[in-house]
């Protein structure tokens, strides 16, 4: 399991009867976690002290006991410091994966790598949510393109850009798929290629998409667009109803995706050593 190692701001207390204990800052968080399906570690009093509590009511949806305003957060790629916004709403997120600074890592690790062989990478970032991927690749040196088909959650992504004084992302409202197929009708061409798809989705013309069934045309197409030599490639998937077995079967079938890859689960650890696995990572 990969994990991230250089978090000051976050931490991962406990978790375990499908909640997660955590620390955002000086603020304490208990909210639903499907996959913590152990016991908990921690007694029961120090879990009923967090200050914000996410009760699920129906669909994934509930309400937090309280809001907090101004609720920042900030995590140090290298020398150089990333502050996100983070907001509470009618779901458990609150707009960054912990888990995902593993992958920003890796990003700016691989445009460092092109920057010393005189390579401007351009990082096209799918599926982008609140763009912490997108920042990693921006203040690393790359030009980025942010696709997601919410319009709201890319609002959010611009306004952690403008935390962040970078003005220089390209921002995008559309569907992944159509996006992708256009780009590939351009001939356009990138070095870096970022998906984190869902399970389910909505695209902004109506457009469905389901995970097992679109995700390998979206991949078959994505390969066409990304660099043949110079390139590196995430993909994540969260859905229990794709296992990695399952992942690595689906792309082994796709054409043109390379027989070299990292295979993985992504997650995040508690100071014992406790494990809390969270999604599929594939990447080269």
């Amino acid at each position: 399991m990969i994990y991230p190692t250089k978090w000051t701001e976050y931490e991962l207390l406990d978790f375990g009867n499908q909640r997660k204990l955590e620390r955002f800052g000086n603020i304490i968080t208990n909210r639903p976690e499907p996959q913590a399906v152990s016991k908990p570690s921690l007694p029961l009093e120090q879990w009923e002290q967090a200050d914000l509590y996410f009760r699920e009511s129906k669909n994934q949806k509930g309400n937090w006991n309280k809001q907090i305003q101004d609720f920042v957060l900030e995590y140090k790629l290298g020398s150089i410091p990333i502050r996100f916004k983070l907001n509470q709403g009618a779901f458990k997120h609150l707009g960054i994966f912990p888990e995902q600074a593993a992958n920003w890592e890796f990003i700016s690790d691989r445009c460092t790598y092109l920057h010393d062989k005189g390579i401007t990478p351009k990082v096209l970032n799918l599926f982008a949510y609140t763009g912490g991927a997108s920042l990693a690749a921006n203040l690393s040196g790359a030009e980025v393109t942010h696709v997601d088909s919410v319009k709201s959650v890319v609002t959010w992504a611009r306004q952690n850009a403008d935390l962040n004084r970078i003005k220089t992302i390209r921002w995008i409202v559309e569907d992944a798929r159509r996006f992708v197929e256009k780009s590939v009708r351009r001939g356009d061409l990138y070095h870096g290629i970022i998906m984190d798809p869902p399970v389910f989705g909505l695209g902004p013309k109506g457009k469905n998409w389901k995970l097992n069934r679109d995700l390998p045309e979206l991949v078959q197409n994505a390969l066409k667009i990304l660099h043949p030599q110079h390139r590196f490639f995430i993909l994540n998937t969260y859905s229990p109803q794709l296992p990695l077995s399952e992942l690595k079967q689906m792309l082994s079938n796709t054409t043109g995706f390379p027989k070299q890859y990292e295979s993985t689960t992504l997650g995040l650890k508690i100071l014992s050593d406790k494990r809390l696995e969270l999604g599929n990572l594939i990447r080269f």
